[in-house]
């Protein structure tokens, strides 16, 4: 039998963590737990959308790939380039043939097609509403310009009601928070563009070689654009347990990320159940079209021989966390946590898997699947046991995560084990959750005395796992102080 196929599906910023709703509503993850194992608790490695792409694409850590923000600040690298070696070279030695639609954001110079993918892909942030291949495909279902008329208002302080022509202003995407009613069927939406595209690169697939296929969505991500004929199966959403959080045990840039929203904004802006209801409007609508590219596969007879990956690059803090929009530098679960479903050959059917698995295992875990060589090292681990058998012992026993700061310097690294989380900052402030009791962080236990063991080990760990992935950032060196004591060199499996 021929290898298989790889179908890699990322939804962009997505609002997963502690959204009191009901999972079945969502089309291609309930079709993907029928067909395979989902994983509870995944986790991205950095929640910001260019460091958490590399690392993908890499299985390398942001501060492996040298990507940790979306631009090159903060003494990051800006952008991949031909010396960057990443899974498709890997996929491509092997004999697969592979193409890319969508969202790349790895590069403002560069698109995926200039690192050798076939397909549709745009430098930078790259929204496509302005290219002759959207135009195109808009005609065939839409006539006149399409106009995005905004709902709540972003940034950009245009007031409810305001028509934005996206054929002639798609630029008004960027930075923007609200949401945005799209005038037109459903299918005017963008993700529903790259499902067609990639379906149409698929036609042409020759059966004796196999595909590598990534499809990256523009959504969920804000202005949360829901078209007019949309169809919502939701009448309201519960609005998250700590979106009134007073943030007095929190680090103070969580207050100031806070109170900086509370400047930018109008203060109609701060519609929270109705920005709260489209971010996850916009994650129905980003799964429906998504699906048309699995059942294009199960029609055509390529279904059985694929595997099926689906994730995020990050999470979403809207309405939750004190009160905020977008992600900033928070490490909370909001913005951590990520969706994870995978299907195909060599995968177990309809089972849920509660191993600690993080986005820089994703690259392992598909090299070993399809039994691909990578031929360099990577930083993650290999899932393919657990999706094996998910009751088997974990592939890991902790995670560790990073952040160095959106728009503003704030370095941090978290340590997740067992319902147990721990971050850290350079100016001695300390986060400590027990997630199994309190998963909306309400309550900081680093400074309760019965909690002083745990804190200890849990700074331990991180070190440990710090200094075996060769992250010795000395901001953090303070932490080796605390504990008076040497680090030895170790990885946990």
């Amino acid at each position: 039998m021929s290898r298989p196929n790889v179908l890699w599906l990322v939804a962009d910023h997505l609002a997963l963590a502690n959204r009191d709703v009901d999972p079945s509503i969502f089309p291609l993850q309930t079709r993907l737990r029928q067909l395979g194992v989902a994983f509870s608790r995944a986790y991205t490695v950095l929640p910001i959308c260019t460091p958490a792409r590399a690392t993908m694409l890499t299985g390398l850590y942001p501060h492996g790939h040298g990507l940790t923000e979306n631009d090159g600040r903060f003494g990051g690298r800006a952008e991949l380039d031909g010396s960057d070696r990443m899974i498709q070279h890997d996929f491509a030695a092997a004999g697969y043939r592979y193409g890319w639609f969508g969202k790349w954001h790895l590069s403002q110079s560069q698109s995926a097609l200039d690192f050798g993918f076939e397909g549709f892909s745009l430098p930078g942030y790259g929204y496509p509403y302005n290219t002759p291949e959207y135009r195109a495909y808009l005609s065939q279902i839409h006539e006149g310009p399409l106009c995005a008329e905004v709902e709540v208002t972003g940034e950009s302080r245009r007031a409810p009601g305001t028509c934005v022509d996206l054929l002639q202003e798609p630029e008004w995407f960027d930075y923007e928070a609200g949401s945005a009613v799209l005038h037109g069927p459903e299918e005017v939406h963008e993700a529903h563009f790259l499902a067609d595209s990639a379906i149409g690169w698929l036609k042409t697939q020759q059966a004796d070689t196999p595909f590598f296929l990534r499809v990256d969505a523009w959504g969920p991500h804000p202005p949360y654009t829901i078209p007019t004929g949309f169809d919502s199966p939701l009448d309201e959403v519960a609005l998250s347990k700590n979106l009134t959080l007073d943030l007095s045990q929190r680090p103070a840039h969580h207050r100031d990320y806070r109170d900086q929203w509370q400047e930018d904004l109008r203060k109609d802006a701060f519609d929270w159940p109705r920005l709260t209801r489209r971010a996850v409007e916009h994650r129905i609508l980003v799964e429906r079209a998504l699906l048309r590219i699995v059942d294009h596969l199960e029609d055509s007879g390529q279904l059985d021989n694929t595997l099926i990956v689906f994730c995020a690059d990050h999470g979403d803090a809207v309405a939750s966390n004190g009160g905020v929009m977008n992600k900033g530098s928070l490490m909370v679960e909001e913005t951590m946590r990520i969706p994870l479903v995978m299907a195909g050959p060599g995968i177990a059917v309809a089972q849920e898997c509660d191993h600690l698995i993080g986005n820089v295992d994703l690259a392992p875990t598909l090299h070993a699947l399809c039994e691909v060589n990578a031929n360099r090292d990577m930083q993650g681990l290999s899932a393919a046991n657990s999706l094996a058998d998910p009751s088997a012992p974990p592939f890991r026993a902790r995670l560790m995560v990073q952040h160095y700061g959106l728009h503003v310097p704030i370095l941090q690294r978290a340590m997740y084990e067992g319902d147990w989380k721990y971050v850290a900052q350079p100016d001695g402030f300390e986060e400590l959750y027990d997630l199994g009791a309190d998963p909306y962080e309400m309550a900081n236990l680093a400074e309760i005395a019965d909690h002083s063991q745990r804190l200890r080990e849990m700074r331990i760990k991180l070190l440990e796992e710090m200094h075996a992935l060769g992250d010795d950032d000395q901001r953090l060196d303070y932490l080796k102080q605390l504990l008076g004591t040497r680090v030895e060199r170790s990885r946990s499996p």
